[in-house]
């Protein structure tokens, strides 16, 4: 430790250190020549055996150096000072090399911070690693909820389907039960949860919807999550009877109490049902979710008041509990699942009605549950790979420009190193120095990159969230993404600079030393073939990586022009979409109908509204249906929309046939529908659907309806797929407890958002209790349903261009660094008579067979890489030919650009200057 002490000490007071020991040598020198002087020595004989016997003072400060410090440390100093005086001599190189860099290393570490954040990211809990998630797994099922083929009857909740079988964590809440009695062996506890979907809250008269989660009484136990104000629930607080409590998010505690701990005691109004805050979360805490993020706790059986449904805990076959547990130490997940799959087994065996539902029963599987549930990770997981192998390619595009870049200067300073390397420096010693260059270059590179993704992850997530409210997915630059931009930047500061190092100090001095161009473009101008160059390949693999992202991006666009293009079958221009729910606010359900009723009227009489309307969802969200039969037959795929009033007249549907939905038809009238075409053209053939019956079963009585419209088909759940036959019914006429959230459609005369606060403000005078929620106009509510297609086509564009114009910039700067060498050349072919346009073909020329070269590598790449893709694409092939030929035009087009201007400039040299240039 003195040892290190001392050279640490050294590398501190270095400037000190060196005048003393440069004082200490001038004083033996001193003493020396004195002596020989007494000898009777002349001065200038003297002063010559002095130094003699001293020797190289330089050999002595260098040895002196290397006991008193590290070499190797002040080697690496003095290189890193000369590279930065480098860089700032050379502002241009420095300026292109840094940005084309700085672009590849910020959009990978934009993209990677997403990746942590949904992929690699642990629950911010104690011990994620001991956590596990409940899940069962069976084989194929084509349709749960019918035939009774599977034990799950009715379900709460998502099931995933592949080829081999069928995968859920959603359970009856007695197989919780059932579990809880058996996991203490191998469990230290075992909780439920279940999302609650958007809550209504309401806190000193503001009411609003948040997202709110039910858990059981060992849930924040068992997560080993610690409040920072008050406690967590108990299984004191999920029982029957308890008194009404519920634990609050920070961030929720800090926007309506001021501070976390000034929530605790306070009263809310959960589903017009009043709680009590008891606790508050930590502000890294996000729930077991990612993608729910919720902002209320509330005990598992509390929900019975939230939310009513009491059946759902007692029946064996309702499926939409979900669980995790916490091993117990030296427990394995593998031995927790054997010890719980058997009793699993014999519970559900003995929910099983008959034999087909015996023959596939479901089977208890426990995966890691360390990162939380899957779902956000299901829905970003495979986009996320495609972006990064994207953003991956720029990163590679970048590095080779600037190796090209290097390679150009490189040889512009092939005599200073031809000079080092013939006074003695090592080979290895200057290809060190060339690297510290490298990589200092891309430290500045990283540096700008960090600052180009936090950018880039800001627009990333608007252009995720596409106007969404309770967007969950944000990324940050945690110490996780910093290393890996770190680790980004030597490798690329390695990888660019290792090959035109290597190049550069290879040991052919007399050629260097004597530098004349003249003499190689001799050598070009007898060679037969021209000479394939670390450039040209670099150049190559530069133009053949842009057009596989330009192919790409060409067919996200092209998905993207198929989708927007769809008929939809109403005008999605000019019309505003609300959703409201007053039965959650409390409202009475004898009044729903009727508040909802009076509040359109409200909207209609708005100076600007042309028309207003509701119906339960948009028509391009919903997805309803109920057992419904057409004079005693039964129809397959059709759906369901509860309309409104003036529902086909706003959304500009044309009625064929008969009548639309009118204020008329109310509860206690004659129940009537209006059927799209495609409905009456499946059940009815040629016959005229006007006056026949249909039942709907939306109750234990079917409700028997009378068709009195014909519409045409309209787009109905999404912009994918083929259109559902559809039937409309009045909302008046649905059950009263069926009524719950509406969507209002307004069509306006200006744009459609000027009108939201007065929506607002006519909404919160018609009850303060009912907010006003994913308040937006119908194009953008289409479009939040294709936006994973607007993400892929705007960042594959931006990425395709991007690459291009580094490509470009690297081509341009070899074609320049090629008219720099060949000037000789050059200015001989013109003083011989060359024309102008030879000169530029001749440079042209180069240029094209290097596109061409890359065009063929990349095409075969292109068609069959694009199959990786096919599962993002709509209406589009893989191997489009048109895209890949536009995407080919395009490249080729700006190649020859890049290439032009040095060609030009090179025509345009004056002979006799050329002649003469060294």
């Amino acid at each position: 430790m003195t040892f290190l002490f001392r050279k640490m000490r050294w590398w501190l007071q270095r400037r000190r250190k060196e005048d003393e020991l440069r004082e200490e040598l001038q004083f033996h020198l001193t003493v020396e020549i004195d002596e020989r002087r007494a000898q009777g020595l002349s001065e200038r004989e003297a002063v010559s055996a002095a130094r003699r016997d001293l020797g190289n003072t330089a050999i002595v400060h260098e040895d002196a150096r290397a006991v008193w410090t590290w070499t190797l440390v002040e080697q690496l100093a003095q290189d890193i000072r000369y590279g930065v005086r480098g860089m700032v001599k050379n502002r241009m190189f420095t300026a292109l090399a840094a940005l084309s860099l700085a672009l590849g290393i910020g959009a990978n570490t934009a993209i990677y911070s997403f990746m942590d954040a949904v992929l690699l990211r642990s629950l911010p809990v104690a011990d994620p690693a001991s956590l596990i998630v409940v899940k069962w797994r069976s084989r194929p099922v084509n349709n749960f909820t019918s035939g009774r083929q599977f034990v799950l009857h009715a379900i709460s909740g998502a099931t995933y389907s592949d080829a081999a079988g069928v995968t859920a964590s959603i359970f009856p809440f007695p197989a919780f039960d059932r579990l809880q009695e058996v996991s203490a062996p191998v469990l230290s506890s075992l909780f439920a949860y279940k999302q609650a979907g958007r809550v209504n809250v309401t806190i000193n008269g503001e009411a609003e919807l948040v997202p709110g989660e039910y858990v059981s009484g060992d849930f924040f136990r068992g997560l080993a999550v610690i409040p920072v104000a008050g406690r967590g629930l108990d299984g004191s607080d999920d029982r029957i009877g308890a008194a009404p409590v519920a634990v609050v998010s920070f961030g929720y505690s800090q926007r309506h109490f001021g501070k976390a701990a000034g929530a605790i005691g306070q009263p809310m109004l959960i589903n017009h049902s009043t709680f009590t805050v008891v606790g508050v979360t930590p502000p890294q805490f996000f729930g077991v979710d990612p993608a729910a993020a919720p902002q209320v706790y509330i005990p598992m059986r509390a929900s019975a008041i939230v939310q009513p449904e009491p059946e759902r805990f007692v029946d064996q076959n309702y499926y939409w509990v979900e669980m995790m547990g916490r091993l117990r130490p030296e427990i394995h997940r593998e031995q927790a699942q054997a010890a719980l799959a058997a009793p699993f087994a014999q519970w559900v065996a003995s929910t099983a009605t008959n034999d087909q539902e015996r023959a596939n029963l479901p089977v208890l599987r426990l995966d890691d549950g360390g990162g939380g549930l899957d779902n956000l990770r299901r829905q970003y997981a495979q986009p996320l790979y495609v972006l990064l192998a994207m953003v991956g390619l720029i990163l590679a595009i970048a590095c080779a420009n600037t190796a090209n870049l290097l390679l150009a200067r490189a040889a512009f300073r092939r005599r200073e190193i031809a000079v080092r390397l013939s006074l003695g420096a090592g080979r290895w010693r200057i290809v060190r120095q060339l690297l510290t260059e490298s990589v200092l270059l891309a430290a500045v590179s990283g540096g700008l990159g960090i600052l180009i993704a936090i950018a880039g992850m800001r627009l990333l997530t608007q252009l995720l969230a596409n106007g969404q409210e309770g967007f969950t997915l944000h990324a940050e630059l945690n110490w996780h993404v910093l290393l890996v931009t770190l680790a980004l930047s030597l490798s690329c500061g390695v990888a660019f600079g290792l090959a035109p190092a290597m190049q550069a100090t290879r040991p052919t001095l007399m050629p260097k030393l004597k530098d004349r161009s003249f003499i190689e473009s001799g050598a070009r101008l007898r060679a037969a073939l021209p000479r394939l160059t670390l450039t040209h390949v670099l150049v190559v693999a530069q133009i053949a990586t842009s057009l596989l992202l330009l192919v790409a991006a060409g067919l996200f666009v092209q998905t993207l022009s198929h989708l927007e293009s769809v008929p939809l079958g109403f005008n999605r221009e000019s019309v505003l979409l609300f959703e409201v729910n007053a039965p959650q606010a409390g409202l009475p359900a004898a009044r729903v109908a009727d508040f909802y009723a009076g509040l359109r009227r409200r909207l209609a009489d708005v100076p600007g509204v042309h028309e207003v309307t509701l119906s339960h969802a948009s028509l391009i969200r919903a997805g309803r249906s109920h057992r419904l039969t057409v004079e005693g037959q039964p129809t397959a795929g059709t759906r369901e929309l509860w309309i409104g009033p003036r529902f086909f007249a706003t959304m500009q549907i044309p009625i064929v046939r008969g009548r639309e939905i009118t204020e008329a038809d109310r509860l206690g009238t004659l129940p009537v529908v209006v059927v799209s075409e495609l409905f009456a053209r499946t059940n009815f053939g040629e016959k005229d659907p006007i006056g026949h019956h249909i039942e709907i079963g939306l109750s234990a009585v079917p409700l028997v309806c009378e068709v009195v419209g014909v519409a045409a088909s309209a787009r109905y759940g999404g912009l994918k797929g083929q259109i559902p036959p559809v039937v409309y019914l009045p909302y008046t006429q649905v059950p009263t407890p069926l009524l719950q959230q509406m969507t209002y459609a307004m069509r306006t005369e200006n744009h459609p958002l000027s009108y939201a606060s007065g929506v607002r403000q006519i909404v919160h005078d018609a009850d303060w209790r009912v907010p006003v929620t994913n308040l937006k106009t119908q194009a953008a509510d289409i479009d939040q349903t294709i936006n994973q297609e607007i993400v892929f086509a705007r960042l594959c564009s931006m990425f395709a261009m991007l690459a291009m114009t580094i490509a470009c910039v690297g081509l341009y700067a070899t074609m320049a660094y090629a008219v720099a060498r060949r000037t000789n050349e050059i200015g001989l072919r013109l003083a011989l008579g060359a024309g102008r346009r030879g000169v530029i073909w001749m440079m042209l020329r180069d240029v094209c067979v290097l596109a061409i070269v890359g065009l063929a590598i990349a095409l075969p790449t292109a068609v069959t890489g694009a199959r990786l893709i096919e599962s993002f694409l709509f209406a589009t092939q893989p191997n489009d030919p048109w895209t890949i030929a536009m995407a080919s035009t395009i490249l080729l087009a700006a190649v020859l650009a890049a290439g032009y201007g040095p060609a030009r400039r090179a025509s345009r040299l004056d002979p006799m200057v050329a002649l003469r240039h060294d």
